[in-house]
């Protein structure tokens, strides 16, 4: 996910009051819907790593898996040690989204973007700080637990790798996949399923 160095997008505030996680996001998701029209690009919201552990605020799956952490001016860092550790494990490049002041204090590792928040009475505004990079040290297991059980399922059928895998419990074939597929084809398998997601839950709320 890369994203231009310049100013990344700009709104109209109907409050002066210090600017919320979700007022930073719609922004956020904005910008990223532009970004990426016309692009096979899904932008999810709260995608769950580790099994819940930490949510994702915003995640972009396209070629990639990018994974923004939102720190409005109205949040703390008090959960922020344990979301840079699990987003650390998961995806492939990550984005602290924070006033100036916040991330400095975050001390994210030198492989993640930061995304500077300008809050003023009358306008929002995000810009790049940092670009990021590659996650250099990817956790295969954790990638793997990103997936449903039939997903899992799938994924090892599709890979050679499901025999007597199918009446197993989801961790089963997580640990089939984090121990015998190449990482490569872990994440494309991943990342494939994530896009789908959205339209199996679509279909199911019809």
């Amino acid at each position: 996910m890369t994203l231009p160095a310049a100013s990344l997008s700009l709104a109209a505030r109907l409050t002066a009051k210090a600017a919320r996680d979700g007022e930073v996001r719609d922004l956020l998701k904005r910008h990223l819907i532009n970004l990426h029209c016309g692009d096979d690009t899904v932008i999810l919201d709260e995608l769950g790593l580790c099994q819940g552990n930490v949510r994702v605020d915003v995640a972009a799956v396209n070629g990639e898996l990018a994974g923004f952490e939102i720190k409005s001016p109205a949040d703390t860092l008090a959960r922020w040690p344990n979301q840079r550790r699990v987003y650390s494990k998961v995806v492939d490049r990550a984005w602290l989204v924070a006033t100036d002041k916040t991330l400095e204090q975050a001390g994210a590792p030198p492989w993640w973007g930061l995304i500077g928040i300008i809050a003023t009475p009358n306008h929002l505004g995000l810009r790049i700080v940092r670009a990021a990079q590659l996650n250099p040290s990817p956790d295969p297991l954790a990638i793997a637990s990103l997936l449903w059980r039939d997903e899992a399922i799938q994924a090892l059928h599709d890979l050679g790798l499901a025999r007597g895998v199918r009446s197993k419990p989801r961790a089963f074939a997580w640990q089939r996949l984090a121990e015998s597929a190449p990482l490569d084809a872990l994440r494309t398998a991943v990342r494939c399923a994530l896009r789908m997601r959205s339209e199996r839950v679509a279909e199911l709320r019809e």
